[in-house]
């Protein structure tokens, strides 16, 4: 049996990299933890599932769910999240291996879960996440013992640690969440209700958000720094999209006002590249 350890960050830190408003990345990011809770319980090789939070509404709704709830007052960030856990974990059960899984896996399948943790060798084992170089899963070996490394590249840290790459993971256990084409790339694999559902309340439009909508898209703005030549437009739909100097330099533009009409392209993660008037062309 395993207790399954899942670290949460604050919603307003969370899913930095999605090209949303913050309220937008804050609902996807706590519906991304509840899926994975909810998925991680359902295992019968599950005997308890902890998150680590310090959101009071992150612990809400995983409590609701069935989770188990540990602050996150250690300082250190993710991996001082884990390992704070983990020691809890075990203090709970010692006779249960631990798992740290990540939260953003919407799509998370109980039975790809229940499959890598049934296969799991006596040492420490890990998954990689979709692109290969991160890590959505760490097994711990039969002493409990952890030893998380996760961050950039922690795929290969995991390696070099000792741990062992288990290759043949279901997609849904490998499929985290960090941009809006990977969020595209799960709903495409199928997510949990709580991910449905909160895209059901945001209107989410695939061919919009992926950057394939058919068509400059518009938008109005809503900050522009003269100084730094960058700010944010709201589109139709009121999100949210900050652009940088260089996707203002793109169209053109010498100057904007808040409230002016601006066409814009985006590129496949949402990410602003170009803007100029709604009224000229974008550059090709």
């Amino acid at each position: 049996m395993w207790s399954v350890v899942i670290p949460v960050k604050r919603l307003p830190e969370a899913k930095s990299r999605l090209a949303l408003s913050g309220e937008r990345r804050a609902a996807l990011a706590l519906a991304f933890a509840s899926d994975t809770v909810v998925a991680a319980a359902a295992s019968p090789l599950v005997g308890a599932v902890f998150a680590v939070t310090a959101d009071d509404a992150v612990s809400r709704r995983l409590s609701a769910l069935g989770a188990r709830i540990l602050p996150d007052d250690a300082p250190g960030g993710l991996n001082a999240a884990v390992e704070s856990g983990r020691l809890r974990a075990l203090a709970d059960d010692p006779h249960r291996r631990v798992a740290a899984l990540t939260a953003d896996l919407p799509g998370l399948r109980t039975a790809d879960l229940t499959d890598a943790l049934s296969t799991v060798p006596e040492g420490r084992a890990f998954v990689a996440d979709t692109p290969g170089s991160g890590t959505t899963l760490l097994l711990s070996d039969t002493g409990g013992t952890l030893a998380a490394h996760f961050g950039p590249n922690s795929r290969y840290a995991h390696e070099h640690s000792g741990a062992k790459l288990l290759s043949d993971a279901g997609p849904s256990l490998r499929r985290d969440v960090d941009t809006v084409e990977d969020l595209e790339d799960a709903i495409r694999l199928g997510v949990g209700e709580h991910t449905a559902a909160a895209l059901a309340r945001l209107r989410w439009n695939s061919a919009h958000y992926a950057g394939h909508y058919p068509g400059p898209m518009q938008a109005t703005v809503r900050i522009f720094d003269p100084v730094t030549r960058a700010g944010s437009v709201l589109l139709d739909d009121g999100t949210e999209l900050a652009y940088d100097a260089a996707a203002f330099n793109a169209g053109g533009l010498r100057l904007a006002r808040p409230g002016q009409r601006v066409a814009l392209r985006v590129d496949s993660t949402g990410r602003i590249t170009a803007l100029t008037l709604a009224t000229f062309p974008l550059p090709g």
